[in-house]
């Protein structure tokens, strides 16, 4: 190593970090005074490149410290982060800390796409979901593997995976180009799907298979022949969905037809023929219908079978939700764009379906599992995608969208690639 190093005063000014990027980084020290300054240590200082530092620096040759003198930690590893600085305001930050593992089962993720969904926008416009200021959003994603614990033994580096991930650890955070996660959140990427496509798994379709098997107790047909033909049609149990156009809806669809249940969606007309074409025995189209009205429509094709019923829309449908489900049998319902209180029938159980157990509880995976081979055979559908290219800078733009809503059954996605 060289003799002498060069001592660069008022580190601070960025305008050097080109100048200097000959040079290898090593050590930040503080003077007692508080000032920072910043040492390079050089294995070889020239002449060229010393030409390239701004006239107004001043380089002072001295005596290269021994190691067991240096104590300070090496430059502190930056990324880029979406953050929410307070109180409704984003803000895009290139100089993020990048998260560190706390337990050695987790995993580190690069990202390459992250899915955008109502919750984003919800719990910042509305304050919620949000521990402290600065945090990180989001809450799927697809992309690859870029470092592992001590104790990981599912993937490696470079694996593409995707995630589901919880709002409390600001590591997990989507809207971030580094995000550490649990491993038993982590998935391989199902068949040939491609980053955008598998960065809508972490949150509609994780949601409507837990629903789905989970809470609503559907029967686990994923490893098994689908059960779409083997009860007769008048024997059927029904499966009520309100939004069935919804991208949750439209895997709760697929996944509920292949279980056997005949599904009830309820669409707007523009999303009629979607609905239909995932399998739904019928579709009943709300445009220019009272609430009232869709629940006469609904019992009448129903009878006493709609013993599970699955809200997506909000507090404005799950009353009316509600009153479809038969009097007379154990019924479930699972209202997830949440419901007031309000008295419900003795044979009706409302179910509180909280998607944070994937992260919570590792047995959940096994819900994963089963979805990733659904993919990697064939029977689910995706949803049509919107993509949105331009990584974190596209995302308050693709939130604003997602507001305004009538979608039309699309996900929205937003990608790092080009």
């Amino acid at each position: 190593m060289s003799s002498f190093s060069a001592l660069i005063k008022n580190a601070r000014e960025e305008s050097w970090s080109a100048a200097l990027k000959d040079y290898r980084r090593k050590v930040l020290r503080k003077k007692k005074n508080g000032k920072v300054e910043q040492v390079i240590l050089a294995q070889e200082v020239d002449t060229q490149s010393l030409n390239k530092l701004p006239s107004r620096v001043t380089i002072t040759p001295e005596v290269l410290p021994l190691e067991s003198e240096i104590s300070a930690p090496e430059e502190v590893q930056t990324h880029k982060a979406l953050r929410i600085v307070s109180k409704g305001t984003y803000g895009l930050h290139d100089a993020c800390p990048i998260p560190e593992f706390k337990d050695d089962d987790e995993v580190m993720i690069r990202n390459f796409a992250t899915g955008l969904n109502p919750i984003d926008w919800k719990s910042v416009d509305f304050n919620f979901c949000l521990p402290s200021f600065p945090w990180v959003t989001g809450r799927e994603m697809a992309g690859v593997v870029h470092k592992v614990g001590p104790s990981v033994t599912r993937f490696k580096v470079g694996d593409r995976v995707w995630t589901s991930t919880y709002y409390r650890d600001v590591r997990a955070g989507c809207f971030q180009d580094l995000v550490v996660v649990p491993q038993h959140t982590v998935l391989p990427i199902p068949g040939d799907l491609d980053f955008e496509s598998a960065a809508c798994l972490g949150v509609a379709a994780l949601t409507a298979a837990m629903t789905l098997w989970k809470w609503l107790q559907v029967p686990r047909v994923a490893r098994t022949p689908s059960l779409v033909d083997s009860v007769p049609e008048n024997e059927k149990d029904c499966l009520l969905i309100w939004g069935g156009s919804t991208v949750t809806g439209q895997f709760a669809i697929q996944i509920a037809v292949q279980s056997g249940l005949e599904v009830i969606a309820v669409t707007s007309s523009k999303t009629e023929a979607l609905a239909q074409s995932l399998g739904a025995h019928t579709v009943v189209v709300r445009d220019g219908k009272t609430n009232d009205e869709i629940v006469e429509q609904i019992k009448a094709i129903g009878d006493d079978r709609i013993t599970r019923a699955l809200d997506l829309v909000g507090n404005a449908t799950a009353p009316f939700s509600l009153k479809c489900l038969s009097p007379t049998k154990p019924c479930l319902f699972a209202p997830l764009a949440m419901m007031k209180t309000q008295e419900v029938p003795a044979n009706i159980e409302i179910l509180n379906v909280e998607m944070k157990q994937f992260v919570l509880d590792k047995s959940s995976t096994a819900y994963a599992e089963d979805l990733n081979y659904l993919l990697e055979h064939k029977r689910l559908k995706l949803p049509e995608l919107d993509v949105l290219k331009g990584g974190l800078s596209a995302v308050v733009g693709g939130l604003e969208r997602l507001k305004k809503g009538d979608m039309g059954g699309k996900k929205l996605v937003v990608s790092w690639q080009e």
